[in-house]
């Protein structure tokens, strides 16, 4: 008789398990109990090496990491392959965020023209109109020569001065050359480090919603005039003071695009009206021959 109790305790335990075992099943597929979301993270590409200002970045410089969103440092990549071997134009140090302001992407940020200098650099800035800044299709990253054009005076000993030359000398104009031009390449190879506007579209812009029924579409500001901020020297800067005495002058200075690989620096003689007499075979006019004659 207790063996035959114990053999029902047994069966009913037994009994008991399977139920609760049964229930557990049950429960969780009917979603009764949630396992435990995992927590959101966003990739990023972060550097394998010191990237300095100017190296090209490929995907092989970089490694993809997932972090917190918090830890998320400016607009996050995430995919190597869009870095399509770009210029950093700040530096990047090793197991930094690789992100698209590293690249000069535009949009809602602060431009750090500070982080893109070298040591010894300074940022030097000038204006333009579409002429002298190539229809405004300059931007940030680009190498560049710059072109200054000036008006001068020609002058000439006097007289006097031409008959005692060991006297103090005096000049004066030569009539028909009050406004003689001249033009020379002043500065080469200088990089770009801010465009105030451009026709190029930066890559990471977001596309612009589409306006209500009934709402005008807004209508693009026209560009006027912008402004170059380019590295150079103090020495350049001194260049680029001297041709733009008058901060809202346009057009003494020009701004030359070139292969960003190429940074040698070319010997030129600039150009003056002797110039195009002497190399370039343009005739003068009457003008000028008199006046040669009579000296």
């Amino acid at each position: 008789m207790k063996r035959s109790n114990r053999l029902v305790i047994l069966v009913g335990v037994l009994l008991a398990i399977l139920a609760f075992v049964g229930m557990v099943i049950l429960l969780n597929q009917k979603g009764g109990i949630t396992p435990e979301p995992k927590a959101a993270t966003t990739r990023v590409l972060v550097a394998k090496q010191d990237i300095a200002i100017g190296d090209a970045v490929t995907p092989a410089l970089v490694d993809v990491k997932d972090v917190d969103p918090s830890a998320v440092d400016g607009t996050p990549i995430g995919d190597p392959s869009l870095l399509r071997n770009r210029t950093a134009l700040v530096a990047v140090p090793k197991d930094a965020q690789v992100n698209a302001e590293v690249f000069g992407q535009v949009g809602n940020r602060t431009v750090d023209i500070t982080g893109q200098l070298k040591s010894g650099e300074k940022a030097i800035a000038f204006q333009v109109d579409s002429v002298t800044g190539i229809d405004f299709l300059i931007k940030q990253g680009d190498i560049v020569d710059v072109v200054m054009g000036a008006t001068i005076t020609v002058l000439q000993p006097t007289a006097d001065s031409a008959a005692n030359p060991n006297a103090p000398q005096r000049f004066e104009t030569v009539a028909g050359l009050e406004s003689a031009r001249t033009v020379k390449t002043v500065l080469q190879a200088k990089r770009v480090l801010y465009v105030s506007d451009t026709k190029l579209q930066p890559e990471a812009a977001q596309a612009t919603p589409t306006p209500s029924a009934g709402t005008p579409a807004a209508q693009p500001v026209p560009i006027d005039r912008v402004v170059v901020v380019i590295a150079g020297t103090d020495a350049d800067a001194e260049l680029i003071k001297f041709a733009q005495n008058d901060a809202t002058i346009i057009g003494p200075l020009t701004v030359v695009l070139r292969n960003p690989a190429d940074t040698a620096v070319e010997k030129t003689l600039g150009l003056t009206i002797d110039t195009l007499v002497t190399r370039y075979s343009v005739p003068i006019p009457d003008i000028v021959q008199s006046l040669g004659k009579a000296k």
